[in-house]
């Protein structure tokens, strides 16, 4: 039945050379065969089977004679290895001479430029030059591949990958040597955002798995690029007891697997590299060791299993593929419909399936491999958040007044101000904070050594990421940010009147400075605006004093 998913290429079934030239030569055997078993004269059989393999008589009394003493197909297939050399001993020195000074160089030049050189250098001494192809087969007899990987490249993985890498990737027990590496899922998912769906895209995958047993000791989900979080969150998962966190999310199948592995194989990225995965498996007694350049199947164990999570959940419904053409114009954007909360869902029971079944190379069940002999290991019964605190990254900041500062936000909590007035006496505190919710912030007590939270001094308890506060502040940066004409808008203003000044600078009289002071100083007192000159009421016009009737006073006459 044909293949009917639109993700996948059908890819044709193509014979492979060894079975060509055997078929070639069980064909060629027949004819021989006939050929010995015809009577009468030879050279008719012979000229009959030339003109059925199309081949010269020459050819055929050549293949008659190396069928002849054994009369196997296998006689007749083509020998492997150089051909005996045809070529004068002086052509065969000016091809090797070539070939090591001027072909076998670190600047990799191309072929036909040192075939054109030797056929220039033949025809000098007379002699008839080379063709391309024979030059070509002198390599493998003069150079190795080794020496030409050497000689040609300054990478040295290129001579690395000739090398053969034999043995196994083993450990003594379980929680012996765990490995953890990163990857994206080859699936999408959607989310719902203000009531409608938004396309999110792929989210990022980091394993940790134990190398005895092969089991997935945990594992994160996140949408963010491989970093210190995605690493404390999966150890977090993969030290503790996972029952809380499967009943949260729904899932009544068993995932018994945790610990804290003896060593850790990891690689060489930045995000291993930190301080803040470093102090994390000190705290826990887990050696770290890295993964050389060169020596990516030291990893293999994680890398094969990432793969194979992937290809089990990428074939539902927005699988991405491995790559754009095993995805094929699949519309897997389009097509997604899973959230992430139940993309972590259908990894989680991915994983579990993985840990029941059994290894169709090896015969094993790898939980049945951890069951059989983790008995002999100790249980700590570490609690997630604090081995999560353990892995956070960690910075130190001066306590101050006013609290501690990050992030360009204040952060202050009421078991802080005992330590005020110790400030001066006390080192840098050690801060670690959680990426995801920055509203809170964690402390070490200098006291007992324990951190407590500390809140942000604003008040604001909503939590937020520390990726939308980076957000904001680009994007109010961006808007009040000014543009570099209105910076320069006020600089160049004051350029013009120290210019114009400068060309009316008047010319200076010896003056003691004191005195040159105190006129200068009655000038612009007088010119400055005073208090009371607005204080004081208008002045109004006077008012013609009103006429009246005289009066007339009675006189009295005596």
């Amino acid at each position: 039945m044909a293949n009917s998913d639109p993700r996948r290429r059908r890819t044709a079934t193509r014979p492979s050379k060894a079975n060509d030239d055997l078929e070639r030569a069980k064909c060629i055997a027949r004819e021989m065969q006939k050929i010995l078993d015809a009577p009468g004269p030879r050279e008719s059989a012979v000229a009959r089977a030339a003109e059925r393999l199309g081949k010269t008589s020459r050819h055929i009394y050549t293949l008659l004679e190396r069928y002849r003493d054994e009369r196997t197909a296998s006689s007749l297939l083509r020998k492997s290895g150089p051909r005996p050399k045809r070529l004068s001993a002086e052509i065969e020195e000016i091809i090797a001479t070539n070939l090591r000074e001027r072909w076998n160089t670190l600047e990799a030049p191309d072929l036909s430029r040192v075939v054109s050189e030797i056929a220039a250098q033949c025809a000098e001494a007379g002699l008839p030059p080379p063709s391309y192809v024979t030059v070509q087969d002198r390599i493998p007899i003069l150079f190795t591949p080794e020496q030409i990987a050497k000689k040609r490249s300054s990478n040295a993985n290129d001579v690395r990958r000739l090398k053969p890498r034999p043995g196994y990737i083993t450990a003594g027990g379980p929680l012996a040597v765990g490995q953890i590496d990163h990857t994206p899922t080859d699936i999408h998912f959607v989310e719902v955002v203000d009531a409608t769906g938004a396309f999110v895209g792929r989210p990022n995958m980091t394993f940790d798995v134990d190398v005895f047993s092969k089991c997935i000791l945990g594992f994160c989900l996140s949408l963010e690029k491989p970093s210190t979080l995605s690493i404390a969150l999966c150890m977090a998962h993969s030290i503790c007891k996972k029952d809380d966190w499967l009943k949260s999310r729904g899932i009544t199948k068993q995932w018994p697997t945790y610990g804290r592995p003896k060593r850790v194989l990891v690689d060489s990225g930045p995000d291993f590299r930190g301080a803040a995965f470093d102090r994390g498996c000190a705290e826990y007694n887990i050696k770290i060791k890295f993964r050389n350049r060169g020596t990516v199947h030291t990893g293999g164990v994680v890398e094969r299993l990432l793969g194979k999570i992937n290809r089990y959940i990428g074939k539902n419904d927005g699988g991405a593929g491995r790559s754009v053409a095993d995805r094929n114009g699949y519309p897997s954007e389009n097509r997604a419909c899973l959230t992430f909360d139940d993309l972590e869902r259908c990894v989680a029971l991915a994983i579990i399936d993985h840990n029941e079944e059994m290894n169709k190379r090896t015969l094993k069940v790898p939980i049945k491999e951890w069951k059989a002999h983790v008995a002999n290991q100790s249980d700590f019964s570490d609690e997630p958040q604090a081995v999560l605190l353990n892995f956070l990254p960690q910075t130190q900041r001066v306590l101050t007044p006013q609290g501690l500062a990050m992030f360009a936000l204040d952060y202050y909590s009421p078991w802080l101000g005992v330590f005020v007035p110790q400030r001066d006496r006390l080192d840098p505190l050690d801060v670690r904070w959680d990426p995801r919710d920055i509203s809170h912030i964690y402390v070490r007590n200098p006291e007992d050594g324990n951190f407590r939270p500390v809140e942000r001094r604003d008040g604001t308890k909503d939590s937020i990421t520390l990726w939308q506060h980076q957000r904001d502040r680009r994007n109010k940066r961006a808007e009040n940010t000014r543009t570099p004409i209105e910076k320069m808008a006020i600089p160049r203003e004051i350029d013009e009147i120290v210019s114009a000044a400068r060309k009316n600078k008047p010319k200076l009289t010896k003056m003691r400075k004191s005195e040159a002071r105190a006129l200068v100083r009655a000038r612009h007192a007088a010119k400055a605006p005073k208090p009371y000159q607005s204080m004081k009421a208008p002045e109004q016009p006077t008012a013609p004093h009103p006429s009246r009737p005289k009066r007339v006073l009675p006189l009295d006459e005596w």
